[in-house]
């Protein structure tokens, strides 16, 4: 296991609390902005909920607010309440905060609720991969996303951001800052795995996705303007955030996700993404909105965008 994925399983992996269904989660770095990446909060809560559920369930959504911004270099604490336990379903909530001085659990910054549920057999109906599928460039043969940043004079995204280790090594196809542009949907698609070899715990790879999920999906948002989410005269903050996973995933194995804007309008925009695994099975769908200001330089004098 290389060093980047050991610190991002330690980011997933929770020390137990003294009071009951409650965890403490390794503090965030700080990668290029002053509050903590939303992807900290989704994977650690994931986590959490794992914890609190039997071995025989399976996460298969969430759904998640981002409330306030945390600070990196302090710990987080996360409470698990079990809001139902059934046959076949079970749904947890659970609730990320950064303990103040003088004060307990300090103002909720994270709220998550996910859903569990037993593995059956049933129906089938699978989805169609995108058309080019076949013909995607193989993920060995594109460079690391840090070789590719390096190559880019100047750096789209903060340097602490940009060449970091977090340990998935992701390959881009599609995105304002590869050689082909974004796709033809306006969007960053990409092949991910893990930088090394991940143990076969469902809970693990299920949070660690979770972590990833927020990467790169906002920024689909700002593609039409020419912005990134870091650059002059923006304004942007992930709101609410969405998982389903429809079937088992690996990533020790390549994995595709195809991400696009879907709309933006009054302050808001909403992307969406499909998770595909290497034979075309999808496998993960997610979702989110981010709030999305920018000033005079990126706007004309139509200011709606047109993305079929």
């Amino acid at each position: 296991m290389t060093p980047g994925l050991r610190r991002l399983v330690d980011v997933v992996t929770l020390a137990p609390s003294e009071q009951d269904d409650a965890f403490t989660g390794v503090a965030s770095m700080n990668d290029g902005v002053d509050a903590t990446f939303g992807g900290h909060f989704l994977g650690q809560a994931v986590a959490a909920a794992y914890a609190t559920v039997d071995t025989d369930r399976r996460l298969h959504s969430l759904h998640a607010y981002f409330l306030r911004g945390g600070r990196p270099n302090q710990p987080f604490h996360l409470e698990v309440e079990r809001i139902r336990d059934g046959r076949s379903f079970c749904t947890r909530r659970v609730r990320t905060s950064q303990p103040e001085a003088g004060e307990g659990s300090g103002p909720l910054q994270f709220d998550l609720t996910a859903s569990f549920s037993t593995i059956e057999d049933g129906p089938q109906l699978q989805a169609t991969p995108p058309l080019d599928f076949r013909e995607l460039p193989a993920p060995e043969s594109l460079m690391p996303y840090s070789e590719l940043m390096r190559s880019l004079d100047p750096l789209p995204l903060p340097e602490e951001w940009a060449l970091r280790d977090y340990g998935l090594d992701v390959r881009t196809v599609d995105a304002p800052w590869a050689p082909s542009g974004p796709s033809t949907d306006g969007g960053i698609r990409i092949w991910i795995k893990a930088d090394g070899v991940l143990p076969p715990d469902p809970a693990l790879h299920h949070s660690i996705l979770a972590y990833q999920s927020d990467e790169s999906l906002a920024d689909n948002i700002a593609i039409p303007w020419g912005a990134t989410w870091a650059g002059p005269g923006v304004m942007f903050v992930s709101l609410d955030h969405a998982m389903w996973f429809h079937r088992p995933l690996d990533l020790n194995d390549w994995l595709f996700v195809e991400q696009r804007p879907v709309t933006v309008g009054h302050g808001r925009g909403l992307a969406t993404a499909s998770v595909w695994d290497a034979e075309g099975r999808l496998v993960c769908s997610f979702t989110q909105e981010a709030l999305l200001r920018l000033d005079d330089r990126y706007l004309d004098t139509d200011e709606q965008r047109d993305h079929g």
